[in-house]
């Protein structure tokens, strides 16, 4: 049900934007607990991609896109989450609030929007708005032009009517649409567009868990993910026995690929075998496949133990270190945290 509320509202909405002009919108949602899905949601989104969101599950703000860290400073996602906490307690109480408004025995879904609009040609602001909707159906928006609320059903009269009242209040969310959104816009922009124009060369290795498993060429922390990979075998480009693994994402906004080549270990000493990989970034990258070059899991076993051994002394110093100094109550003392103002 909430899934398809905010599909109706994304269609009804959103409105493609040209290669000039950008914007930046946020979804809120909450739903009756009947609905077995998240009571409250919060989305934002800049040119219709995702960059982070809220639910009452995870009760945190989670980045969609790795560039958005960039563009905002450490505290935010703190900042926010408590923002998005308290603006949940205040989507559940409207929605009660709107279901006796209606003389429901049932609440429906409420949901908000609001966005605003920048030609980064013309370096003007170009639209903003701000909506509510209930069980699906409009309830109230605002007329920036005029500065004023629209109610097109009587249920959304009292709300209007008290909203266009406070006049301070109508003032800031004015100033919000027209300038701190613009703000936060061309921050986005700004951002987003110098992650895109970054490359990154991968990093290419050779692995083969046993001498008669497959040889797999293994590309990593390339971007952007646009990338070729390809065996041949003394110096003809091969298909046959070569499998092909999805290019995936890495944790830190970069991406990684495999390709897998079955060949018999005499079959690898008799022909020279190479894995070749092409990206944006530098001229390509070209590994033969050799006793020297290829990680194997049989060859590493005495170097693989000797780390182990060294990670856990290394462990073991550590954690004698911290015990002495917990028992001598020398504790850590925290650092005042910073406050900074909220986006929104």
């Amino acid at each position: 049900m909430g899934g398809q509320i905010l599909v109706l509202w994304l269609c009804l909405s959103l409105r493609t934007a040209n290669s000039a002009t950008h914007s930046l919108k946020y979804f809120y949602t909450a739903l009756p607990q009947s609905t077995g899905l998240p009571e409250f949601s919060a989305v934002a989104y800049l040119d219709e991609e995702p960059m982070y969101f809220y639910d009452s599950s995870t009760k945190e703000v989670v980045a969609r896109q790795e560039w958005v860290k960039e563009a905002v400073d450490p505290d935010f996602w703190r900042r926010n989450t408590h923002i998005f906490k308290e603006t949940e307690k205040v989507f559940k109480y409207n929605m009660d609030s709107a279901r006796d408004r209606f003389n429901q025995t049932s609440a429906l879904a409420l949901q908000k929007m609001y966005s605003c609009d920048w030609d980064d040609v013309t370096g003007a602001a170009t639209d903003g708005r701000e909506q509510y909707g209930y069980g699906g159906e409009d309830f109230l928006s605002f007329d920036l032009k005029n500065e004023r609320w629209i109610a097109p059903g009587r249920q959304g009269l009292i709300t209007k009517m008290k909203w266009d009242a406070n006049v301070i209040k109508l003032k800031a969310k004015i100033h919000y649409l027209t300038h701190t959104c613009i703000e936060w816009l061309k921050k986005y922009v700004s951002n987003r567009r110098r992650n895109l124009q970054r490359t990154v060369p991968p990093q290419v290795s050779l692995l083969q868990k046993e001498p008669s498993n497959p040889v797999t060429c293994h590309a990593t922390g390339f971007y952007p993910n646009a990338i070729m990979i390809l065996w041949g075998r003394d110096g003809v480009e091969i298909h046959d026995d070569v499998v092909h693994e999805e290019t995936l994402p890495n944790g830190d906004g970069t991406y990684q690929k495999r390709i897998h080549l079955t060949v018999s270990p005499e079959d690898l000493q008799q022909h020279n075998y190479t894995c070749t990989v092409q990206h944006i970034r530098g001229d390509d990258v070209v590994l033969s496949a050799n006793r020297d070059s290829i990680r194997s899991n049989s060859r590493n076993t005495q170097g693989h133990y000797i780390t182990i051994v060294l990670v856990t002394l290394a462990f073991s110093v550590i954690v004698v270190f911290i015990m002495t100094k917990v028992c001598k109550g020398k504790e850590p003392t925290a650092g005042k945290e910073k406050q900074c103002p909220s986006e929104y």
